[in-house]
């Protein structure tokens, strides 16, 4: 059990991560957030029904930490001081995420489960135990404001 777990932990850990960071807006504090999230999952395994839902279900954990971190302590540092960690993504992901990053953390975290995640809008609804309406209006705001600081 303890290697399937860490076998699909690898599969997504990339997608959690970009969740984390856009979530708290900074390397270390999302690095901080994905392994605390990772040792509460591993803890947590077994107790998971259904594993194809283990992505969604590692998700909300991550969430959950940003939450509970970002409720905890503030920080200073942004994401331009942290832009080493992106080093592989193509320069074009760069300023999307940099721009992502700009927007409010709700606002981000719709952006980064919708299109990093590649989630749809009954599967983002189900991890944020929000209605589906709900989910596609904030996505379609988050979107919106995207835009608007792509276009500055």
């Amino acid at each position: 059990m303890r290697e399937e777990f860490w076998n699909e932990y690898r599969k997504i850990e990339k997608d959690l991560f970009i969740t984390a960071i856009c979530y708290v807006h900074n390397t270390e504090d999302a690095k901080d957030c994905l392994s605390e999230a990772a040792i509460c999952g591993y803890k947590g395994y077994g107790r998971l029904r259904r594993k194809e839902y283990f992505k969604t279900w590692l998700m909300r954990i991550v969430i959950n930490k940003c939450k509970d971190f970002t409720r905890k302590r503030r920080y200073t540092e942004g994401l331009e001081d942290n832009l080493g960690v992106f080093y592989n993504f193509p320069w074009e992901d760069i300023e999307i995420t940099e721009a992502i990053c700009r927007l409010k953390r709700e606002e981000a975290l719709y952006i980064s489960l919708k299109f990093y995640n590649d989630m749809t809008y009954e599967e983002m609804a189900r991890l944020l135990k929000q209605p589906v309406s709900t989910v596609k209006y904030r996505t379609g705001r988050a979107i919106e404001k995207l835009k608007k600081i792509m276009e500055v």
